[in-house]
């Protein structure tokens, strides 16, 4: 599964007119791959979904009718920082306001519950890729299934107690004013 996701990763890098948008249907196609071969049936990958009122991550993930898995915000491959992009004002947005999230430079995953860091893997090394100029190996296959497993387990409660409704909705005001 990775194997062919890196060697696309590369395939389009090394053009070099790859811009962050380029890389979109080669990480949706990792993502519905994944889903088949989890057997995890009604998982629907919409890349630039419309806004939200957190703005306007690059994938949601969900189930084709109610329930939202969870949103994927994706940088360039070139970007090596995801550091400073996780406290950046837009990810401070959308972690606050969703709980299932995943930052990726298209190598480097991380898996955010609730606005905190709860996995982080990385599949294929940049330097390889940007310095070396060459294809990065496959890295951590297994922990990668492991994080992709806990993103697209997760489901919101049936039902929100007074206090749990309140909590969330008070997180979404400061976005609508």
């Amino acid at each position: 599964m990775l194997e062919s996701y890196i060697k696309k990763i590369w395939q389009k890098y090394s053009q070099g007119d790859a811009r962050e948008e380029s890389y979109y249907s080669i990480l949706e196609n990792l993502l519905n791959t994944y889903a088949k071969s989890s057997k995890r049936n009604n998982v629907y990958v919409t890349t630039l979904p419309k806004k939200t009122e957190a703005g306007n991550p690059d994938f949601r993930i969900w189930d084709g009718s109610q329930e939202i898995t969870g949103y994927i915000e994706a940088k360039a491959p070139t970007v090596t920082d995801l550091d400073r992009i996780a406290v950046s004002e837009q990810m401070k947005r959308y972690l606050s306001t969703f709980p299932n999230v995943i930052l990726t430079n298209f190598l480097d995953f991380r898996l955010y519950r609730y606005g905190k860091l709860i996995d982080s893997v990385s599949v294929g090394r940049q330097d390889t890729m940007i310095r070396v100029k060459a294809m990065p190996p496959v890295e951590h296959e297994q922990a990668f299934k492991n994080l992709l497993d806990k993103f697209f387990f997760f489901s919101l409660p049936k039902s929100y107690s007074a206090e749990t409704l309140a909590t969330e909705l008070a997180k979404r005001t400061g976005f609508l004013r």
